[in-house]
């Protein structure tokens, strides 16, 4: 078991991260990837040839970014008994994806776990705003 997953459990429970160690610990991540040599155009297809941009990528990664965010915000604020937070939407990040191929105006049936989903139909729609409704 890694360090982080053994400093992450209680018992059963999986022990409550602040906000802050966990952007500490995705700063630190992201910073050993490195920086590519060359930047490549946002609309250019990924890989060459392919059907998804750059920046339609980016728009998925936030999407699932967002959702993974407003979980642990959930989850954060019932430890402290200021909310109330049963299930979260890890796993379910894929969701985006449908969201990303229907318009904002087309019904969708899914699970109450597809906050990636949520996140990225808000921004197609009107963004920020919304994400933070979904919060609630």
């Amino acid at each position: 078991m890694s360090e982080w997953a053994r400093r992450a459990r209680v018992g059963n429970a999986v022990r409550v991260t602040t906000p802050h160690d966990l952007d500490d610990r995705l700063r630190a991540e992201l910073a050993a990837l490195g920086a590519p040599d060359q930047r490549r155009d946002l609309g250019e297809p990924l890989p060459d040839g392919g059907p998804l941009t750059g920046a339609q990528a980016l728009a998925l990664f936030d999407a699932q970014l967002t959702s993974r965010l407003l979980d642990l915000a959930g989850r954060w604020l019932s430890g402290f008994g200021e909310g109330y937070f049963t299930v979260e939407s890890a796993g379910h990040e894929g969701d985006a994806a449908v969201a990303a191929a229907l318009r904002p105006t087309d019904p969708a049936l899914l699970h109450a776990r597809s906050g990636a989903f949520y996140c990225l139909r808000a921004a197609q729609a009107d963004g920020a705003r919304q994400v933070r409704a979904g919060g609630l």
